[in-house]
Formats: C-alpha cells, sequence, structure tokens
C-alpha cells in the first residue's frame, strides 16, 4: 500500500470481526515495531503479544470493559484478537548510556535524572506508531488504549516491575465503530501549527 494512503486511513479503531489475524501479517506488525528508532539504539521497547483468548478476557476485565459496554459501546478490548502490550525498559537506557561510546557525551545520562527528555517514552511511542501503520499496510485495523485504563495488567501478564507498560494496541480486522467524538474538533490545518525557521514564522501563511 502506498505510504500516503496508510497515513490517510489509519484512525483509532475500537470493534473488529470475529475473524482471526494471520500470522504472516501479524510477524510483519512487529518487524516494523522492532524496528522503530531508539536513543544511542538502546533498544529499550519490549511486547508482550497476546493471542490467547481467556488472557485476553482478562485484559478486557484490567481494562474496564464491562464499563465501557454498558456505556453503549462494542466490546473494544476483547473482540480484538490481537493485543500488542508495549512496554519500555528504562534500564536499557541508562545502561547504554554509561557505556564507554557514550559516556564521555552524555555526561549524568547513566542516571534517570540526567535525562531532559526521558526517550523510553518517546521511542516507545515510535514502537507503537510503526504497529499502528503496519497494521493498515496489512489490511486491519488498530486502536490503543493507555496503561492508566489497564487495571492489574502486569499481574495479568507476569511483566516485571522494572519495566515500564505504556499501553495497547489492539489489532484485528475492522467492524462498525462508532467513531470518536473528539474528531468533531478536525484536524489542525498545517497553517496552525508548522513554522518555517522561527516560532513566528508560519511554514503555510493562511
Amino acid at each position: 500500500m502506498d505510504f500516503d494512503e496508510v497515513v490517510r486511513r489509519r484512525r483509532m479503531v475500537r470493534n473488529y470481526t470475529n475473524e482471526s489475524v494471520e500470522q504472516a501479517s501479524l510477524d510483519r506488525i512487529m518487524r516494523a515495531a522492532v524496528r522503530a528508532p531508539s536513543a544511542g539504539f538502546s533498544q529499550g521497547q519490549r511486547f508482550v503479544v497476546v493471542t490467547d483468548r481467556d488472557t485476553r478476557m482478562a485484559v478486557a476485565e484490567a481494562g474496564g470493559e464491562a464499563e465501557y459496554i454498558a456505556n453503549g459501546f462494542e466490546p473494544w478490548i476483547s473482540r480484538a484478537p490481537v493485543h500488542i502490550v508495549i512496554c519500555t525498559d528504562k534500564g536499557a537506557y541508562l545502561r547504554r548510556y554509561s557505556e564507554p561510546d557514550k559516556a564521555e557525551a552524555a555526561t549524568g545520562q547513566d542516571e534517570e535524572s540526567g535525562w531532559v527528555v526521558p526517550y523510553w517514552w518517546v521511542d516507545a511511542g515510535a514502537s507503537m506508531m510503526a504497529i499502528l501503520y503496519a497494521a493498515v499496510n496489512e489490511g486491519l485495523a488498530a486502536g490503543f488504549l493507555g496503561a492508566h485504563a489497564l487495571g492489574n495488567l502486569r499481574t495479568i501478564l507476569g511483566i516485571p516491575d522494572e519495566i515500564d507498560i505504556v499501553g495497547i494496541a489492539t489489532i484485528g480486522h475492522p467492524g462498525e465503530d462508532r467513531r470518536s467524538g473528539s474528531l468533531a474538533r478536525g484536524w489542525n490545518p498545517p497553517s496552525d501549527v508548522v513554522m518555517h525557521n522561527h516560532w513566528t514564522s508560519p511554514a503555510y501563511p493562511g
């Protein structure tokens, strides 16, 4: 699929059919996820791919799906045939930036307090975006649910305490979906958000 079309078609989908996802498609999506950039090539992104039905049901319960359905929505989490739990290993970055080729130029970045921007979160977001685009390229749909809404997910999946959970990308074949009311706001035009050379110089004057 043409990349412009992938970008144009990508949206957060919160309902899926009962059709399964082919393993070959899932493998390609995960290859895209692990090829996302990372600071210092630390490669701190981590993933748990969940396809087992009982585990997906437990994840859905942790995500408060019953309340979501009670509000008139479809069973988004439990119906998705694939959950990709996106995580980040902060320790991978601290260890990488203590290595000889990084330590001198990155003074203090072997400690969390030394990072002005915690790039382990940035890189996890890059992997999330790669997953969302790769799913569209496979003719699939994807949504995202943040870790703040996922209760005891760490216990369900046995994720170690030192690994931070970012959230879940749900993957499947799109079903009929209620569009988010937030979309009524519309996309920001480039003239509002893109500057050229200086903050006071819009790249696309209105």
